[in-house]
Formats: structure tokens, sequence, C-alpha cells
């Protein structure tokens, strides 16, 4: 048995790799922009996980302050993954540009009148 399945498991790796390796290029770019996302989520889980940490450390009214903090990155974090899925969706159907960078800086514009 264990001579069926080796070769077996060998055929399907290398169909996989060769599945892999046909990606259109919008395919390619959702699944950029998908562990993007899913980059950026996790690291807000992560620090929503550690101020929820150092709440229950302090206990009393700073612990419910800081679950209620940590609930809403939670949040954040289920928004910007929706959000990634949703531009890569959108890239594999061809409804918007494959760019997969994330501008994350506000631009402002400052005038002055004479």
């Amino acid at each position: 048995m264990k001579l069926i399945i080796a070769p077996t498991m060998l055929v399907l790796a290398a169909g996989l790799s060769l599945a892999a390796c046909n990606k259109s290029p919008a395919d390619k770019a959702a699944d950029v922009s998908r562990a993007e996302t899913e980059n950026a989520a996790d690291k807000v889980d992560a620090n929503a996980a550690m101020v929820e940490k150092k709440g229950e450390a302090m206990g009393g009214a700073t612990e419910n302050a800081a679950e209620a903090q940590s609930d809403t990155m939670h949040n954040q974090a289920d928004a910007i993954k929706d959000a990634g899925e949703k531009k890569a969706d959108a890239i594999e159907e061809g409804k918007t540009g494959m760019s997969t960078s994330t501008d994350t800086t506000a631009k402002t514009t400052t005038t002055t009148k004479k």
C-alpha cells in the first residue's frame, strides 16, 4: 500500500506545482493582495491581544476598558480582511487594477491665502 501512496503523492505535488505556475497575473496579484491584508489584520489582532493581556494584568476598570478596546481592534482586523478579500475578488474578476500596494499615509494639502 505504501508503494502506491508515494507515487500518487508525487504526481499530486507535481500537479499542484504546475497549477501554481500557470496562474494568471490577475490571480497572482489577488494572492498578493490577500496575503498583504491578512498580514496587516494579523498585526492588528496581535496588538489587540497584547492590549487585552495588559488590561487583564491591571484588573478592574482598566481590564474592562482594555477588553472593549481589544474587541474594537479585532473588529478592525476583520474589516481589513473583508476589504482585502473584496479587493482580491475584484482583481480576479478584472473589475479593478492589479496594484497590490496599500497607501497607509494620510495626505493633506495646506493652502495659504495672500
